[in-house]
C-alpha cells in the first residue's frame, strides 16, 4: 500500500479535501496523459507537499513519469481561471482580445441552459461537443449524455491520434489498439513508434517493460525520419524518408515470403482468411448454396465451405472451381508482393537493399515459426518477434495501407496474441465477460465494449447530413472526427444541412491541436456560441462566449479512468479498476465538468434520459438502477457503477480508501489465441465492397473522394508531399513526440518546461547538419519554415540525427494564449504548416497528412 518511504505513522489512507490541518497520503491516479498512473498523494494542512506512484497499482507498480511528478505545478498555477467569465467583445479572432468580465455560476449556467433548451427543441444536432480526455469521453457517461441531449457530432484533436491506425486494428486484431508482449519478444521493430519510451499509450508500465526485455537482450530496431528518443536507445536506427514505411514493409514482406520462405503455414491455415479461395473480380469465391467463402481442401482436391471439415486448407497454388480459374488469398498475397524487391523499396525509401533484406530475415529467423512455450501449465505457440507502429505511419495520407502492410509482417510469422509476439488491446475481457464476434464470412470483429458498436464489415455507406462529420463516407474507421472542420467552412460541398449552433469544449485546445491556423478559424467561426470548460485562458478560449473554470485532475472525482479498450495493459498481468479522487478543494470557483453536466441535463430538460441511458449503458444492476425521475449526484453516479460491476461491498467509498482493484489475468486472457474462434484476415476483401459503396455514394453526391484505398492486397503509395516535394519546397517537415510532454495542456507546466528549456532539441528545428550546410544555415540560427498555408520561425539545431531531407518539430508547442506565460512563445507550432483540404486526408480512415513539404531559409536579423 506505501512505497519506500516509511508512512507507519502518517498512512492515514483517505480523509477529507477540504481538512484544514491533516497529514495524509491518498491514493488517486494521474491524468497527465492517455492513462492514469496510480499515485500517492501526500497532503498536509490541505497542501498537496508530494506525489509519488502507487506501488499497489499494477498499472504503473509505483513508478512515476516527469508529467506526473509535475502534476502538482499545473493545481497550483497562479494563472489559472478561477471564476466564470462571459465575453464582452462580439469580435472574433487570433489576438483579439475578448474583454472577459467575470460572472457568477448562475448567470452563466442560465445563458448555457437558455441557448440549449433552444437548440434542443428546434434541432439537437445543431451542440457539438468538442473534448480529448479518454477518462472524460470513454468513461461511460459521455455517450449517454450526448444521446439523451440528440447530439450526434463530438470533435477531438484527431491530428494528434492515429485515426488510420485505430481503423487497422479493428480491421486485423479486432481492438482500437495495439501492444507487444515484451516479457517474451526477442525481436521487435519500431515504424514511427516510441512505444517503451513513455511515449503514447500506457507508456509507464511500457517503459519498464522495454528495460527489462533490453537487460535481457530483446534487439530493438527503429525505422523513423527522426532519431527519437527511441531511436536513440535502439539497438539499430534506420532512418526512412517520410510516408515510405509502407513500401519497407511489403518489400519484407516480399524477402520473408518468396526469397526466404520463411512463414508460418499453419498459423496462416488455421486464424486467418489465408486460404480462401478469390475470385477473378477480388471478391471471395462462394458455395453457390450456402454462399460461404470456398477454401481448397488438398486431401479431397475439392473446394469447400471455410467452416467445413477441411482436412487440408491449400493456401498455395491455383485451381478450377465450377469452370472458374481461382488462388487462396495468401498466394495472391505472395504474388503481389513480388513486384517490391528490396531495390525498388530502396529508390522509395532510401533504406539500403541490403538493409532491408538483413532486417528482414533477422526478423523471420528470430520468430522460431513452429516453436512451442510452456506458461502457466499451458503450452502455446512461441513467436518472440512483433512489428509495432503508431502516429509516424498512421498520421498520413494513405495511412490505412501502410497500417496494413505492417500488420502483415505479424500475421506472416504467426505472431498475434501468442507470447512474444504481437496483441490486440484487450480483445476478450475478464473470464470471458467480452469476447471478439464472428461476421458471416467468419473472420474477427470487435466486441462491443471495445469499439462501441463499430464494425468494419458493416458497411454502411450514406450522405453526410445527419452529422457535423464525414463518418458515413467512411465506412472503415470508427471516427470521422478529422473531417469536422470541412464540414464547418464547407457544408454545400458535402451535403450538410446542419448549422451548428452551440459548441460545448472541455480539455482540449483545438486551435493548437488542429489544422492551420487560417482553416481552424474559419471553422470556429461558423459556430455562433462557444462554451469552454477551462484550466487557462488559451488559443481556443479566445473564441468562447463564456469560460467556466474546470477542476485539476487532484481536485475532481473519476471512477475508473482506465478503460479496457485503450489503457488497461496485457504486460501487468492483471484486470484493474481504480479512481481519480479529490484531494483538495477546488481552485477558487472551479467545478467538475461531469457535475456542471449534469446540473445543466437537470435544468435543460433531458436528465431523465440521461440517467435512463446510463442505467443501460453502464449498465447498473437491478438493484443499482437510477431512479430517471430523482435527482443524483455524480459521486451517486459512479457508486451504483462500481457496486455493479465489483458488488455491494465495492462501492466508491472503498476505491477512495483502497484506490485498486486488481484481478490476475489467466493465461489465456493474456495470450487467447488458441481461443479465439473467428479468423483473422490477411486479405481485405471487405474493402473492396466499402469502397464500390463510398463510390457509388460520393459519385451520387457530387463529391470528389478518393476511394483507391480500398484494397484487399498491400499496396504503396505517395503521399502529397512526397509528389509536391520540388525545387521551392525541398524538404518534409514531420512532428515527433517527446516523453516530457503531452498534448498542449503540459507545456503550461513550470517543471516541465524547465527540462524542455534544457534539453537540445525539444524546442528547436532538427535540420540534417549536412542538408543545413548546404543552406548556409548555422546551429542556433533563427529560420523561417514556410509551407504553401503558413509560416513558422525557430531556432535550428544542427544534428545527424535526421534524415537529410526532413526538418523536426516537436510536440504541439508555439503556444500564443494570453493565458498561458510559461508556454507563450516557446518551441514551433508545427500545426501552422498543416494543409487541410481532402487532398491531405486518408481516405478509407479520415487520418490528416502531416507531413508536410517546406522551404527552410535564415531569418535576417532586425
Amino acid at each position: 500500500m506505501v512505497s519506500s518511504l516509511d508512512r507507519t505513522s502518517s498512512l492515514n489512507i483517505g480523509g477529507e479535501a477540504d481538512t484544514p490541518k491533516d497529514d495524509v497520503w491518498i491514493h488517486s491516479a494521474c491524468e497527465m496523459c492517455y492513462c492514469s498512473c496510480g499515485i500517492l498523494v501526500h497532503r498536509v494542512n490541505g497542501v498537496v507537499v508530494k506525489i509519488e506512484g502507487d506501488p499497489d497499482c499494477p498499472h504503473n507498480n509505483g513508478k512515476l513519469c516527469a508529467k506526473g511528478n509535475a502534476a502538482l505545478m499545473g493545481l497550483y498555477d497562479p494563472n489559472r481561471i478561477k471564476t466564470p467569465l462571459r465575453r464582452t467583445n462580439p469580435e472574433k479572432g487570433i489576438g483579439v482580445d475578448p474583454k472577459w468580465q467575470p460572472i457568477s455560476w448562475e448567470e452563466g449556467l442560465d445563458v448555457v441552459v437558455e441557448k440549449l433548451k433552444k437548440v434542443r427543441a428546434e434541432d439537437s444536432r445543431k451542440m457539438v461537443f468538442a473534448c480529448w480526455d479518454t477518462p472524460f469521453m470513454y468513461g461511460s457517461l459521455f455517450g449517454p449524455w450526448m444521446g439523451a441531449f440528440g447530439a450526434p457530432t463530438f470533435l477531438v484533436c484527431a491530428y494528434r491520434c492515429g485515426n488510420a491506425m485505430h481503423a487497422a486494428t479493428y480491421e486485423t486484431n479486432a481492438t482500437f489498439h495495439n501492444e507487444v508482449d515484451l516479457d517474451y519478444c526477442n525481436y521487435l521493430i519500431l515504424f514511427g513508434n516510441q512505444a517503451g519510451f513513455m511515449v503514447g499509450l500506457t507508456p509507464n508500465i511500457t517503459a519498464q517493460k522495454m528495460a527489462e526485455a533490453r537487460a535481457r537482450g530483446m534487439k530493438l530496431v527503429v525505422i523513423d525520419p527522426i532519431m527519437t528518443t527511441a531511436a536513440a536507445k535502439a539497438d539499430e536506427w534506420v532512418p526512412i524518408r517520410p510516408g515510405t514505411d509502407g513500401a519497407m514493409a511489403i518489400a519484407m514482406l516480399n524477402v520473408l515470403l518468396n526469397e526466404l520462405n520463411l512463414y508460418d503455414a499453419e498459423f496462416l491455415k488455421t486464424y486467418t482468411n489465408g486460404p480462401y479461395l478469390i475470385a477473378p473480380d477480388g471478391t471471395y469465391l462462394r458455395d453457390k448454396a450456402s454462399k460461404k467463402p470456398l477454401v481448397w481442401d488438398s486431401a479431397d482436391s475439392q473446394a469447400k465451405p471455410f467452416d467445413a471439415d477441411i482436412k487440408d486448407p491449400a493456401i498455395e497454388g491455383t485451381y478450377t472451381v465450377d469452370g472458374v480459374r481461382t488462388s487462396p488469398a495468401f498466394q495472391l498475397l505472395k504474388d503481389r508482393v513480388k513486384e517490391y524487391t528490396p531495390e525498388k523499396a530502396s529508390e522509395i525509401t532510401t533504406v539500403p537493399a541490403e538493409t532491408i533484406r538483413r532486417i528482414a530475415r533477422e526478423y523471420g529467423i528470430a520468430a522460431r515459426i513452429g516453436s512451442r512455450i510452456m506458461i502457466g501449465g499451458k503450452e502455446l505457440p512461441y513467436r518472440p518477434v512483433a512489428v509495432n507502429y503508431y502516429r509516424g505511419i498512421s498520421a498520413r495520407k494513405h495511412g490505412t495501407l501502410d497500417s496494413l502492410s505492417i500488420y502483415l509482417l505479424n500475421f506472416m510469422v504467426g505472431a498475434m496474441y501468442v507470447p512474444g509476439g504481437h496483441n490486440g488491446v484487450n480483445i476478450v475481457g475478464p473470464d470471458h465477460s467480452w469476447a471478439p464476434g464472428r461476421e458471416p464470412d467468419g473472420l474477427t470483429t470487435p466486441a462491443y465494449i471495445i469499439s462501441e458498436g463499430f464494425n468494419p464489415y458493416n458497411i454502411n455507406v450514406r450522405a453526410p447530413g445527419e452529422r457535423l462529420n464525414l463518418r458515413a463516407l467512411l465506412p472503415a474507421s470508427h471516427s470521422g472526427t478529422a473531417t469536422v472542420g470541412l464540414c464547418l467552412t464547407e457544408p454545400e460541398k458535402f451535403k450538410i444541412a446542419i448549422k451548428p449552433e452551440i459548441m460545448l469544449q472541455c480539455r482540449t485546445n483545438l486551435m493548437q491541436s488542429r489544422e492551420n491556423l487560417r482553416s481552424n478559424t474559419e471553422a470556429m467561426l461558423k459556430v455562433p456560441f462557444v462554451v469552454s470548460f477551462a484550466h487557462h485562458l488559451d488559443e481556443t478560449t479566445d473564441f468562447a462566449d463564456i469560460v467556466f473554470p474546470d477542476t485539476h485532475a487532484l481536485e475532481r472525482l473519476v471512477l475508473f479512468p482506465n478503460q479496457p479498450y485503450i489503457s488497461i495493459n496485457t504486460l501487468t498481468g492483471y484486470w484493474y479498476w481504480g479512481v481519480v479522487q479529490p484531494v483538495v478543494k477546488p481552485a477558487g470557483e472551479a467545478r467538475h465538468v461531469w457535475e456542471v453536466l449534469i446540473e445543466i441535463a437537470d435544468r435543460a430538460g433531458f436528465a431523465s434520459d440521461f440517467y435512463r441511458m446510463l442505467n443501460h449503458e453502464l449498465p447498473l444492476k437491478d438493484e443499482f438502477k437510477l431512479d430517471p425521475e430523482k435527482k443524483h449526484t455524480l459521486e451517486e453516479i459512479f457508486d451504483r457503477w462500481a457496486k455493479s460491476l465489483h458488488g455491494p461491498e465495492h462501492g466508491i467509498e472503498w476505491f477512495k480508501k483502497n484506490g485498486y482493484l486488481k484481478k490476475p489475468r489467466k493465461v489465456e486472457e493474456r495470450y487467447p489465441l488458441t481461443d479465439i474462434k473467428p479468423r483473422f484476415p490477411i486479405y481485405f476483401e471487405n474493402y473492396l465492397r466499402a469502397g464500390r459503396e463510398v463510390t457509388k455514394v460520393t459519385e451520387k453526391l457530387g463529391i470528389k473522394w478518393d476511394t483507391t484505398d480500398y484494397l484487399a492486397l498491400p499496396e504503396w503509395k505517395p503521399n502529397p508531399a512526397y509528389v509536391q516535394r520540388g525545387k521551392e519546397y525541398d524538404l518534409y517537415c514531420i512532428n515527433y513526440k517527446t516523453p516530457l510532454h503531452f498534448m498542449t495542456f503540459t507545456a503550461q507546466n513550470p517543471w516541465l518546461n524547465e527540462m524542455t528549456e534544457h534539453h537540445p532539441y525539444f524546442y528547436k528545428v532538427l535540420i540534417n547538419a549536412e542538408t543545413a550546410k548546404r543552406k548556409g544555415i548555422k546551429d542556433g540560427d533563427m529560420v523561417a519554415i514556410e509551407s504553401k498555408v503558413g509560416k513558422v520561425q525557430g531556432k535550428a539545431k544542427l544534428t545527424e540525427g535526421i534524415h537529410p531531407e526532413v526538418v523536426g518539430i516537436a510536440g504541439t508547442f508555439g503556444s500564443w494564449g494570453r493565458g498561458k506565460p510559461v508556454a507563450r512563445g516557446k518551441g514551433v507550432h508545427h500545426n501552422s504548416l498543416l494543409p487541410y483540404d481532402l487532398e491531405r486526408i486518408d481516405g478509407v480512415s479520415g487520418a490528416v497528412d502531416d507531413c508536410i513539404e517546406v522551404k527552410v531559409s535564415v531569418v535576417a536579423e532586425k
